[in-house]
């Protein structure tokens, strides 16, 4: 089998193994479900995300300590607090701005236009991680802010609807959660880092929701129904897994994958809301995924390094 030789200070992107693909692809699936939960929320939105958290906390902890078993030593929090804050902060001002941005335009908007995250961690992953796309990906974040913009209507900027703003911004924090999370994943296992970050969102969004006089507690069977499987299944597996999958695989292939969520998103809406999707978001929704084809990452042969010249092997 021919393979290509390269020299070993030369920079790729890590390739994917079998276990983050999987990972990826089954967090990816049940996350897509989340917009059409929070529609079912008895509770304000801020308040909503806050029991997202705290409820994921709980079985994130079983995780994580299922994960640590037979192992000696428990990881070092201290030295990973400062981006443990940042991550989990950055997650609560996604959750948080996604919770009020479905609830101020519909599913298919809010998730589509929230998912244009991906490509701008892509960016991020070539500034901070040295993972360099390929040209493509640039004119794939312009495609999908074009998307993005044809989804919300082609207004101007004052007359764009403040769910949509809201999931944008939305989508520029869940950027940088994954960004913090991938730089995390070089200490920590995933359940671990997914934990502690989502405990200081909990701990974030309920100060938040308090200050904002929301209501607090769920009134029904439903509403406590709603709130668990936010917590439990989209936010402890579903991002648990998501986690799992970035400390085993480049951005770009992350990318890709969450990008090709919205699709089922809007099918989902489509089915439980009855949210059908008008000509002109169709087609905002088709360039944001004419984004997610230009953006996936290439298919390389195996690369084997050899050190430079004058440089031993140890």
């Amino acid at each position: 089998m021919n393979a290509k030789v390269e020299p070993e200070t030369a920079k790729r992107a890590p390739a994917a193994d079998r276990i983050g693909v999987i990972a990826l692809l089954t967090g990816t699936a049940i996350i897509a479900w989340s917009g059409i939960l929070v529609r079912f929320l008895d509770v304000g939105p801020l308040a909503g995300a806050a029991w997202r958290m705290g409820l994921a906390v709980p079985a994130l902890a079983v995780w994580a300590g299922v994960a640590r078993r037979g192992q000696t030593q428990a990881p070092d929090l201290r030295r990973v607090a400062v981006p443990l804050i940042f991550a989990g902060l950055a997650f609560a001002i996604d959750v948080g701005l996604f919770h009020i941005a479905i609830n101020g335009t519909k599913v298919a908007n809010a998730t589509f236009i929230g998912n244009v995250a991906p490509i701008l961690a892509v960016i991020g992953g070539a500034i901070f991680f040295e993972e360099h796309p390929p040209w493509r990906v640039w004119i794939a974040l312009a495609l999908a802010l074009v998307g993005a913009w044809v989804m919300a209507g082609m207004v101007a900027p004052s007359q764009v609807r403040h769910g949509d703003a809201f999931a944008f911004a939305a989508a520029t924090a869940y950027a940088s959660y994954l960004l913090i999370i991938k730089l995390l994943r070089a200490d920590l296992d995933a359940p671990t880092a997914t934990l502690w970050s989502a405990a200081v969102s909990a701990v974030a969004l309920t100060i938040a929701a308090l200050l904002h006089r929301e209501t607090m507690i769920p009134s029904t069977v439903l509403g406590w129904t709603i709130v668990v499987l936010l917590g439990v299944v989209s936010h402890a597996i579903g991002q648990g897994l998501t986690s799992v999958a970035v400390g085993r695989a480049p951005v770009g292939l992350i990318a890709l994958v969450i990008l090709a969520q919205p699709p089922f998103s809007a099918l989902f809406a489509w089915g439980v809301l009855g949210e059908a999707m008008t000509a002109l978001q169709m087609t905002g929704g088709a360039i944001i995924l004419a984004a997610v084809l230009l953006s996936r990452p290439s298919m390389a042969s195996p690369t084997i390094r050899v050190p430079p010249s004058g440089t031993a092997r140890r």
